[in-house]
Parts: structure tokens; C-alpha cells; sequence
């Protein structure tokens, strides 16, 4: 469960201060977003700009949940009621006119209206808005099930999709889950279950390919970033329903994935936005297209989801890496422009890049999910999903399992939780956390430190690590935990090819920064007598989270941490050596 509050300070708090600004403040953005709704755009090119708006919207939503920005809150108000004006007397939202729905991606574009819309519900104060919301959701959902599924006159809904096997249009099983969860209509359960009795692929059941023990590159259909979301919602069906067999499948799925498609940036795919074992090839040298945003942000959300309900450290560790290094570089910091595979040229850079590069590429190249707007501007699906991942991650930080709290990154700020007792306020700061609670309540509060050594200093009730976590028994009101944290210079080797981490941060070598590192050029790293690499840590320079100074036989490599590489837009970088 997230924190009721979360105020951060520190890297994460500036990244969400440059999106809101940025893009989520936008107000002429989000008309053109709504806009999509009463004109049928997407007839001509079966597109997919009816997603543009829920996915914003749910990101935002998140945002705000950490900012609490009354001027954010505002807009998203604004936006909703924009939204509200565009349903059909019929129930429809939709970007497609009545006479081209229900193909290419029309069903997806719906799954985003009822998950912005859900996602704003969770935070909306009027209660007047949140009726005309449920209202308005189940009018959507009604058209939807009276037309989609088994039955005379019915379009099956794996013939709804043009590509990919439909995976996209099942991923619509989660949002209805949730209405199912908020009105209880049994229609809504029962049309989730038809959609998980289609395995969630025209081209093969996917559910089966798992307890089959086939790895996500050898599914039917690889599109990594549907297939993930439709396996996040067999997870909101577990949660619903506590079907053990759905928790497995995801577990069986994610750990798959963790094992073949998952790089040391934390990310999966390298042939575009598609599972290719990607484990094994991320050493390659290209410039092609890899590493998508929304790809990373949707396995957070999966990690996310599935961390809390099993409590299992190495998925938080999977969704940190994920954070501090592909979702932290895909924040177009500086602005530079973005190359269109579409229009082939450079257009102005939005708030986030899509791609991101492993060995010796470049930012920038290409714009995930480019499509224009009325207007001649342009949005793309990586732009509108990455504020959620940025706003996910600090939301994760400290959390609640049972009845302990767990600080799963040292994350500086306040995190507010309500208990029966009363709130729980946990202040966070350099080496030390300080505990206000209700004086009749005491709880454990477990701590882990992600990829380094962590200690509790004087801590008379501590329990030795387990479980990745240390314990800290009957924590109480006033209490104040002193703690370190220690890192260490770690390696991994693939194909011949060595990466490098510390502390959780993805090293990386830009060109621009360091004169030793040559594209495609082999380097050797110095040891010393124990066999341990020789590097000295440097003061970080603007941008920069970390700054290392490796011995080469060249000279010294300069390698930061991977978000700060290539932010000029223009540089080759490399984790890869």
C-alpha cells in the first residue's frame, strides 16, 4: 500500500518539479489530448492517440500524489471534465468514429480512458465529480461488454486488434477489474473472465506458455510492454478474487522474464519494444531503437504490484535498477531535440526520450508511439507513460507489509502512514530515520539498502538481517534510527563484454566526458594486488549522481552514473566494455 503521504527531497522531488512544469501543467497538451476524442483522428491510420490521455492522466495522478500541487490538481480537474463533455450520449469515448471502432487499437485507447479515469477518481476531493465519474465509467464499460466478447452479434475480442495478436486489446482486464471492485455489476467480472479465458493472445494462449516454462522471447507474440499489462491484470484478478493459480502464473511469467529479458539498466527488449532475450543481447554495438520507456515503467508497475503482495526484496531491487538508471535517463533533462522515424528529421524534444542506448548509442534516436495531433504537434506513448514510473518509484521507497514497515530505499523525506491508532510518520535523512507515532503503538520496521551493505548503529532490538532486511522490533514514538550504508564496485560479465555498478547506480562512459573511451574500441581495466579493479570516487559535476575515475591501461575512464550519459542528446555511451 503507498504511503496516505509522501514528501521526498533529493533527485527524484527535482525530476518531478521538471515534468510537472514541463508537461503536466500543460494545458494546451491536455486539450489536444481530449480533442482526439470528438473527431474519429484515428480512422485513418488505425492509431492509438486515444491513449494519450489516460496514460498522462494516470501519471499525473501519481505525481500529485507525492507534490500534492494544488496548481497540478487543478489542472487535472480541468482535464477530466474536458474528458467528461466528449462521452456520446451512447456511452462511447472513443477516438475512432462508430463506423471504424472496435479495430486496431480502439480497444486499447478505451482501456486508458477507464484507467485515467480511475486513477483521478483515487484522488478526487468532489464527491459530485466522483458519481459523474463512476457514472460515466460504467456507461463506457456498458457499450464495451454489449459489443465485445462471446454471443450472437458479438466481435470476439482477440479480432479487435490488427497486430500483435490483440494482446493489446486484452490488456483492457485490469481497469475492469477495478470497475467490477467500485460498483460490483457481476457484468464486469464476467467479461474479465472471458477475457482470461482467451489466454490473451489470438496467436496462443499465454497463460499456458508459462506453466509451459517458455521464456517471454518465445511467446507468440513478443511486444513486451502489452504482454506485461495483461499479465498485471491476472494479477488484479488475484487480488480480487485470491485465486492462487493467477498469482502463480505471474510470478512463473515475471521471474521468466527477470532470467532471459531483463539488462543492467533495467529494462527489457533490445530490438525495439520486443522481448528477444534481451539478457543475452544487450552487449551488442547498434543504434537501432531498444530499451523503450514505456516498456521500463510497465515493468515497474508489474514489479511494483507484485512486491506488494509478496513482500519479496529482489523485486523491489529489480524495480530500483529500473528507476535509478533506464526510467532516470529517459528524463530529457536539457531539452535536446528527437529524431522522428517518421518525419526523418529532428523535431523539439518533449519532456522524456523513448529509447534508450546500452552499447556505444545515442539518445534521442526515434520517438516511441509518434503520432500528430490536430494542431500539427506531436506526442508519443513513451512521453505520456513516463511521469508514472518517476512518481512509482519514491511512492515504493518505504511501504507497508502486515503489520511492519519497510524502508526498501533510503529515499530522504516524510512518509505518512494512517494506521488504526493513528498516522505513522516516518522522517528519513542522511543516515538516520526518525519515528512519530501514537504512544500506545509500536511496530517492526524492517530496512534494506538495494545493492550495498547496511547497518543499524545502537539499535538494542535489532534481528538480524533476513529476507534481505534487517529488523528494528517495537519501534516507537520519538525513536531514532541511526544507520550506514556502504557500496562496493560491482562487475558482470556477458559475451564477453563487462559492465560495471555502484550502489545500485548503472556506470556508463559518455565521450564527451572522457577522452579513454573509444566506441568500439577495446579497453583494459587495471587490478590490483587482490585482483579487485583500481578506481577512485570523484566528485560528482552537474547532472551527475556519481562520478568514478577507472584505471585503464589508456588512462583513467571517466564513467557516471547512466542517466547522466548522453544527456546532450548528441554523444555515444556505453555500459557495455
Amino acid at each position: 500500500m503507498f504511503p496516505k503521504t509522501c514528501k521526498i527531497t533529493g533527485s527524484f522531488s527535482r525530476y518531478l518539479d521538471i515534468i510537472t512544469e514541463r508537461q503536466l501543467l500543460d494545458k494546451n497538451l491536455w486539450l489536444n489530448c481530449v480533442n482526439v476524442f470528438s473527431s474519429g483522428i484515428d480512422d485513418g491510420d488505425r492509431g492509438w492517440r486515444g491513449e494519450y490521455w489516460g496514460k498522462m492522466m494516470r501519471g499525473a495522478c501519481l505525481v500529485w500524489r507525492v507534490t500534492r500541487s494544488p496548481e497540478l490538481y487543478s489542472t487535472l480537474t480541468a482535464a477530466v471534465e474536458g474528458l467528461l463533455s466528449r462521452q456520446e450520449p451512447s456511452g462511447r469515448i472513443s477516438a475512432y468514429s462508430v463506423e471504424n471502432e472496435f479495430y486496431g487499437w480502439d480497444i486499447w485507447a478505451r482501456k486508458y480512458v477507464m484507467t485515467g479515469l480511475q486513477h483521478y477518481y483515487d484522488i478526487c476531493s468532489d464527491e459530485g465529480l466522483k458519481e459523474r465519474i463512476i457514472k460515466a465509467l460504467t456507461a463506457h464499460a456498458d457499450y464495451i461488454v454489449a459489443r465485445i466478447g462471446e454471443g450472437e452479434g458479438k466481435i470476439p475480442l482477440l479480432d479487435t486488434g490488427l497486430w500483435w495478436g490483440s494482446v493489446n486489446s486484452a490488456t483492457i482486464l485490469e481497469p475492469f477489474i477495478r470497475l467490477y471492485r467500485d460498483t460490483r455489476k457481476p457484468e464486469y467480472l464476467e467479461f474479465a473472465e472471458y477475457i482470461i479465458s482467451t489466454g490473451g493472445c489470438k496467436d496462443g494462449n499465454l497463460i499456458d506458455c508459462v506453466f509451459e516454462g517458455k521464456a517471454p522471447y518465445l511467446f507468440p507474440e513478443q511486444k513486451a510492454y502489452e504482454t506485461m499489462s495483461f499479465f498485471e491484470g491476472l494479477l488484479a484478478y488475484y487480488e480480487l478474487t485470491g485465486k492462487e493459480y493467477y498469482l502463480d502464473a505471474v510470478r512463473k511469467f515475471t521471474a521468466l522474464l527477470l532470467e532471459t529479458d531483463y539488462t543492467v539498466i533495467g529494462s527489457c527488449g533490445c530490438t525495439h519494444e520486443l522481448f528477444d532475450n534481451s539478457t543475452l543481447a544487450q552487449t551488442k554495438s547498434t543504434d537501432q531503437m531498444m530499451q523503450e520507456t514505456c516498456v521500463t515503467v510497465t515493468l515497474m508497475r508489474l514489479l511494483a504490484r507484485l512486491f506488494r503482495i509478496t513482500g519479496e526484496k529482489e523485486l523491489f531491487d529489480a524495480l530500483r535498477k529500473s528507476a535509478l538508471n533506464a526510467l532516470a535517463g529517459s528524463l530529457n533533462v536539457n531539452g535536446f531535440d528527437q529524431y522522428s522515424n517518421e518525419k526523418k528529421e529532428y523535431l523539439p524534444g518533449m519532456v522524456f526520450d523513448s529509447y534508450s542506448p546500452l552499447c556505444d548509442g545515442s539518445r534521442g534516436r526515434g520517438i516511441g508511439g509518434f503520432k500528430q495531433f490536430a494542431d500539427g504537434s506531436h506526442f508519443g506513448c513513451c512521453a505520456c507513460i513516463a511521469s508514472a514510473g518517476f512518481a512509482l518509484y519514491p511512492l515504493m521507497c518505504v511501504t507497508e507489509n502486515g503489520a511492519e514497515l519497510r524502508v526498501n530505499d533510503v529515499v530522504c523525506g516524510e512518509y505518512i502512514f494512517a494506521r488504526p491508532e493513528g498516522e505513522v510518520k516516518l522522517t528519513v535523512s542522511p543516515g538516520r530515520i526518525k519515528i512519530s507515532a501514537p504512544e500506545s503503538l509500536s511496530f517492526t520496521l524492517c530496512l534494506t539498502a538495494g545493492d550495498g551493505a547496511f547497518s543499524i548503529q545502537g539499535a538494542k532490538d535489532a534481528v538480524p538481517e533476513q529476507d534481505g532486511y534487517l529488523r528494528y522490533v517495537n519501534a516507537r514514538n520519538g525513536d531514532e534510527i541511526s544507520f550506514s550504508v556502504s557500496s562496493l564496485l560491482k562487475e558482470e560479465r556477458i559475451n564477453g563484454k563487462l559492465s560495471l555498478n555502484y550502489g545500485g547506480f548503472t556506470l556508463a562512459a559518455d565521450e564527451s566526458k572522457t577522452a579513454v573511451y573509444k566506441p568500439g574500441e577495446r579497453t583494459k581495466l587495471l587490478r590490483d594486488g587482490s585482483g579487485e579493479i583500481k578506481y577512485t570516487l570523484l566528485p560528482p559535476q552537474t547532472g551527475e549522481q556519481l562520478r568514478l575515475g577507472v584505471e585503464t591501461d589508456k588512462g583513467q575512464l571517466i564513467l557516471t552514473d547512466y542517466a547522466a550519459a548522453g544527456q546532450d542528446g548528441k554523444s555515444r555511451v556505453s555500459v557495455w566494455f
